[in-house]
């Protein structure tokens, strides 16, 4: 006997005679219910009345209308009526229909006792036209096909803000998504695409995920990282799973409710399935940079893990409607990426290698949407979007010459995708402190980002990169001229650089090789096993630190620039590093925390565990310099141990690139937009 299951994010618990939904129980009379049953068992299809009458009423005398009774006694439980019939379908002199997802409680169908019928007799001679329809559809899935083109955009939004992470409703009448005002601050929104009105959805700002609907488009699910504290570890260290009613938070009336406090368990890709349950990615090991994949159910209030036994790190996740199947790209040996689709239970169903191109870096990652009807996904490359199809095969969806196009997301019809368009601003000028008030002074605006200045050593140039020609380059000012020094084809694939010790050369990561750049604009490559993800500061002659990130252990190399002679340093999980001129080491971990590596071993600085914002410090001489979490700009001295606040800057200022006497670069946000729109088949 059914004692409990799901419709959608419906509840049916059968002993209790009730539906519960949003943590609220409509009872419902157990007829009804057994009404529900016998239509969940043949979800999609129509069922007679004269087959409801006889399984339910076996043997009993009723009314001609309670039938009727009973599926209006449903309806309302899902909030459905006779006019919407989102859930029950009337079929006319035929029947209803149950149009929803269904999850039995122990994940079996439960097959309901039919009478034999004419339908019956029927399906013998369907069976020849099923198996004929399904080899034609075969050929039509199997058969190589041109990719479609979306060539046509249309804007979505129009604000002054930066928007990010769209998503469409089940029905594709709506649109919601994160909208950010300066760096910290976010909202989530909607959109009516039918009348362009706009609507904020959340009451209060924060760190929020992307947004997950819920498969019939009443609730949304999110991830609330922060909520733009200037207390370093609520920002850091704080998630929870929240959900709101779609309906409500439209007209003004938001109340977000906590589903799942993960406190400092970070929790990331809240994604809904179809039985109302949601799938989370979780790293419980704090040092460990390995999530599980876990289902929430709101019900239980329980995790349960999905097995997922397979090499290599989770990175992205989602999950068909369609299929209702599970996605996840992994991270694995010499950064091959690998797409799988699987049950709820963990049985897979595809598994491939994206085959990145030639272009692409082999640091790309691939973060994933499935296409609503579930044969391939899209992704974001470089700010292009691509089809990836399930064996691994990548696909430019739009014209080659556009790009700044980011996190992708298919309307419902999957005729036409939404994408987040524009490049934030950043610029370059010096900082002046003076008192209780610091100033900016701009030396050179452009309305593409300008980043990274840094002095020439023993002269008076400044280096920066600019992406004023299309690509990031590597840029000059020399007194009032300014002037592009780098051309390299794909441009530069970091923005980090420095200046040789001496001010004759500099340093830049070109398609993950380091490569030497004089300043004619000439350069040499640097032959060396490792591919370069960050080029960190230039400190010794010679010898150079970079990161790599084999196996995903972000690994610490050195490199001697005269013989490309590469050293791995047994040093991992490092997002910052520096030489002293005491030839030790001093290097940053991805948890925030400091270290010193000498000959008689490794030491912590533990006063400036947690101190800097981002991945960006400073060394000069015996100096290290950095922005914390709340703008304050430090100096700890390596010889002392001294730990002190130089100033408190504007929180747009996002780092400081170079100090020379009493000169100091900065890097700001300036603003920039970063709209919606939507691409289309013309």
């Amino acid at each position: 006997m059914t004692k409990a299951f799901w419709v959608n994010n419906y509840f049916i618990d059968v002993s209790r005679n009730q539906i519960e939904h949003q943590q609220q129980a409509t009872p419902v009379p157990p007829k009804a219910l057994k009404v529900l049953e016998v239509l969940a068992s043949r979800a999609g299809e129509v069922v007679s009345h004269d087959e409801l009458m006889d399984i339910v009423w076996e043997n009993s005398v009723v009314g001609p209308n309670t039938l009727q009774r009973a599926i209006a006694q449903l309806r309302k439980a899902f909030g459905d009526d006779s006019k919407k019939q989102a859930f029950i379908k009337t079929h006319a002199k035929k029947g209803y229909s149950l149009e929803a997802n269904v999850r039995w409680e122990n994940n079996e169908i439960k097959q309901t006792p039919q009478l034999i019928s004419k339908q019956s007799k029927q399906s013998k001679n369907g069976l020849l036209f099923a198996v004929t329809a399904i080899a034609i559809l075969s050929l039509f899935i199997l058969w190589p096909s041109k990719p479609v083109i979306y060539d046509q955009v249309t804007p979505l939004t129009a604000s002054d803000e930066q928007e990010y992470n769209a998503a469409y409703s089940p029905d594709g009448k709506y649109l919601v998504f994160n909208r950010f005002v300066g760096q910290c601050e976010s909202h989530l929104w909607a959109k009516d695409l039918n009348n362009n009105q706009e609507q904020r959805l959340s009451s209060e700002p924060g760190h929020y995920s992307q947004l997950s609907w819920s498969s019939d488009g009443s609730q949304l699910a999110f991830v609330l990282q922060s909520d733009c504290s200037d207390i370093p570890t609520e920002v850091k260290q704080c998630w929870q799973l929240q959900t709101l009613d779609f309906a409500h938070a439209w007209n003004g009336n938001a109340n977000n409710k906590l589903r799942y406090d993960c406190a400092e368990i970070k929790t990331t890709h809240p994604t809904w399935l179809n039985d109302g349950r949601i799938a989370l990615l979780q790293y419980p090991e704090p040092e460990s940079n390995q999530p599980e994949l876990v289902i929430y159910d709101a019900v239980t209030d329980q995790i349960s893990q999905v097995p997922h036994d397979h090499a290599g790190r989770i990175y992205s996740l989602d999950y068909s409607r369609k299929s209702g199947l599970l996605a996840t790209v992994t991270l694995g040996r010499e950064n091959s990426n690998v797409v799988r689709t699987f049950t709820l239970s963990g049985e897979v169903k595809s598994e491939a290698e994206i085959k990145r191109h030639a272009s692409h870096s082999v640091y790309e990652r691939f973060f994933i949407k499935f296409a609503p009807d579930g044969s391939h996904f899209i992704t974001d490359i470089e700010g292009k979007i691509y089809r990836l199809n399930l064996d691994g095969q990548l696909d430019l969806l739009h014209p080659v010459s556009h790009t700044g196009l980011w996190t992708p997301s298919y309307h419902p019809d999957q005729t036409k995708f939404a994408v987040t368009y524009g490049t934030k601003d950043f610029d370059i000028g010096y900082l002046t402190l003076g008192g209780e008030k610091v100033e900016f002074d701009i030396f050179s605006r452009s309305t593409a980002p300008d980043i990274n200045a840094k002095f020439q050593p023993n002269g008076n140039l400044i280096a920066f990169v600019s992406s004023r020609s299309g690509e990031y380059q590597l840029w000059i000012k020399d007194n009032d001229k300014t002037y592009q020094l780098t051309k390299f084809e794909q441009g530069l694939k970091s923005t980090r650089y420095d200046w040789a010790p001496d001010g004759n050369s500099l340093v830049v990561n070109v398609n993950n090789q380091i490569t030497l750049v004089n300043l004619d604009g000439s350069y040499q490559m640097v032959e060396s096993p490792v591919a370069a993800r960050l080029v960190l500061p230039w400190t010794i002659p010679h010898k150079l630190l970079v990161i790599d990130n084999q196996a995903d252990k972000q690994q610490l190399f050195n490199i001697d620039l005269n013989t490309g002679e590469t050293t791995d340093l047994n040093i991992q999980n490092v997002s910052w590093a520096t030489y002293t001129k005491d030839n030790q080491i001093v290097y940053v971990d991805q948890q925030g925390n400091f270290w010193l590596q000498a000959n008689n071993g490794t030491q912590g600085l533990a006063i400036l565990n947690q101190k800097l914002e981002g991945n960006y410090a400073l060394p000069k001489s015996d100096n290290i310099y950095g922005l914390d979490i709340k703008s304050n700009f430090w100096r700890y001295n390596l010889t002392n141990h001294e730990l002190e606040i130089v100033a408190t800057l504007d929180k747009d200022t996002s780092y400081i690139s170079d100090i020379k006497g009493d000169k100091i670069l900065a890097t700001k946000f300036i603003g920039g937009r970063r709209e919606l729109v939507e691409y289309s088949q013309r």
